[in-house]
C-alpha cells in the first residue's frame, strides 16, 4: 500500500515538472518569434527605432488606393475606374504657378513603402503595371509620358483617349520607388484648356498580389496668366553706354537722335492675334522731342478714324507738355522709337535750352510709357 502511494507522488512530481517545463518552452518559443518580429523592422538609417507592421505596400505621391478595387478587371482597369469610380478618386492640379513658357512637369512616384519604415520585406520584389489616360480633348498643348529613356504620348482618337502603360519593379528590402514624369507642353496659350489625366497603378506579380490593390489618381495643369507690364530695362538706349555713366550731359550732346527701347512682358491669351495685345501710353515732353515720322506705330496710327483721341497732347501741373501716343503691343515685346531735338523756336525754349538746367534722373524721365488698365 507505501508503494503504490508512493508511485502516485512520483508521477505527481513528474506531471508537475512536465508542465513547467512545456510552459518554459512556450515562452521561449513566443520570445523567439518576438524577436523575429522586432528585429524585422529594426532596419532604416533615418530612424533607429523599432516597429511592428505587416503587409503590403504600395503607395505613390498623386495616387490613392481604390476601395473595393479587388473585384477589378485587370484587362480593362481605366473603362473600370472611369465607369465606377471617377467620382471617389484623388484630384491634383500643378502645385506652383506655370505661366506657359516651359513644359508643366508632374513627377509621378511609385513607392513600395508607406513611410520611412513600412516598407516591403526584402522577399517582396513587386511588379507592377502603370497606366495613363486623357479624360478629355487636348485642346491647346500636349501631353506625355516619360519613365527612364523611354516617352510615350498620350493621345485622343474617336472621342477619348488612348492608354499608355509601362511596367516596373520595385525591389524590397530598402525603400523604393519608380519616378513618371507626365509633360503638359503649350502649344496656343490662347486655345488652351486644362485636360484631367487619369493615372492608374496595380501589382502583376508575385502571382498572390495580382488583384490585390490598385491605386489611381486625377492631375491638369493649370494655367496662370502672366501680368502684361512694360519691363524695368525699358528707356532710352545712351543710358545704357559707358560714355554716358562718365558724363551724362555730354554723352545725351553728342546724340543726334534718341532711341526709346520698350520692352514688354506677359502672356498671350484670348482668341487670335489681335486678342493678346495690349494698350500702352508712351509719352514724351513736346517741348524737348518730335517723334520719328516714319514710326510704323505712328504711321499706323494716323490710319486710324480715332486717330486725335490716341494722339493728343497734355499739360501737368507743372505746365509742361506732354505727348501722348496710345498704340497696342504684343507681349514678349521689344519696340525702338526713335525721338529728334525739338529745336525750338525764338519765343520757345527747344531741346538745347532744356537739357542745360535738367539733372540726369529728369532726363531719363522725359519720355516714359505705361499699361493703360
Amino acid at each position: 500500500m507505501k508503494m503504490v502511494t508512493a508511485l502516485k507522488d512520483k508521477m505527481k512530481n513528474m506531471n508537475k515538472k512536465s508542465r513547467i517545463a512545456g510552459a518554459v518552452l512556450v515562452c521561449l518559443v513566443l520570445a523567439g518569434l518576438t524577436v523575429t518580429v522586432y528585429s524585422k523592422y529594426y532596419k532604416t538609417g533615418y530612424n533607429k527605432g523599432m516597429a511592428i507592421a505587416s503587409g503590403f505596400y504600395f503607395s505613390s505621391n498623386y495616387m490613392a488606393a481604390l476601395e473595393d478595387s479587388k473585384g477589378i478587371d485587370m484587362d480593362s482597369v481605366m473603362e473600370e475606374i472611369v465607369q465606377n469610380y471617377l467620382d471617389s478618386i484623388v484630384s491634383s492640379a500643378n502645385r506652383t504657378p506655370w505661366m506657359g513658357t516651359n513644359v508643366c512637369d508632374f513627377h509621378m512616384e511609385i513607392r513600395n513603402f508607406d513611410n520611412q519604415l513600412l516598407f516591403n520585406d526584402k522577399d517582396l520584389n513587386v511588379e507592377y503595371r502603370v497606366e495613363f489616360m486623357l479624360l478629355d480633348e487636348p485642346r491647346g498643348a500636349s501631353y506625355s509620358i516619360k519613365f527612364q529613356d523611354v516617352a510615350k504620348q498620350l493621345e485622343w482618337k474617336n472621342g477619348k483617349g488612348t492608354v499608355a502603360s509601362f511596367t516596373g519593379e520595385l525591389p524590397g528590402g530598402l525603400l523604393s520607388a519608380d519616378q513618371y514624369n507626365l509633360g503638359v507642353a503649350m502649344q496656343d496659350v490662347a486655345g488652351y484648356v486644362p485636360a484631367r489625366v487619369l493615372m492608374a497603378a496595380y501589382p502583376i506579380g508575385p502571382d498572390y498580389l495580382v488583384n490585390t490593390k490598385c491605386i489611381a489618381g486625377i492631375v491638369k495643369a493649370n494655367y496662370e496668366e502672366k501680368e502684361f507690364k512694360i519691363e524695368a530695362g525699358s528707356g532710352f538706349t545712351v543710358t545704357k553706354t559707358t560714355e554716358y555713366e562718365d558724363n551724362w550731359e555730354k554723352a545725351v550732346r553728342d546724340e543726334s537722335g534718341f532711341v526709346y527701347q520698350l520692352i514688354t512682358t506677359g502672356s498671350y491669351t484670348g482668341t487670335g492675334n489681335t486678342s493678346t495685345r495690349k494698350k500702352i501710353r508712351l509719352k514724351w515732353r513736346s517741348d524737348m522731342y518730335k517723334i520719328n515720322k516714319n514710326d510704323e506705330h505712328y504711321i499706323n496710327l494716323q490710319k486710324e478714324p480715332d486717330f486725335n483721341d490716341k494722339y493728343k497732347t497734355e499739360v501737368d501741373d507743372k505746365g509742361i507738355e506732354w505727348q501722348i501716343m496710345e498704340i497696342e503691343v504684343m507681349p514678349y515685346a521689344s519696340i525702338k522709337f526713335v525721338f529728334f531735338r525739338n529745336p525750338g523756336s525764338d519765343t520757345e525754349p527747344g531741346f538745347e535750352d532744356i537739357i542745360a538746367d535738367m539733372d540726369k534722373n529728369a532726363f531719363e524721365k522725359s519720355v516714359t510709357a505705361e499699361v493703360i488698365p
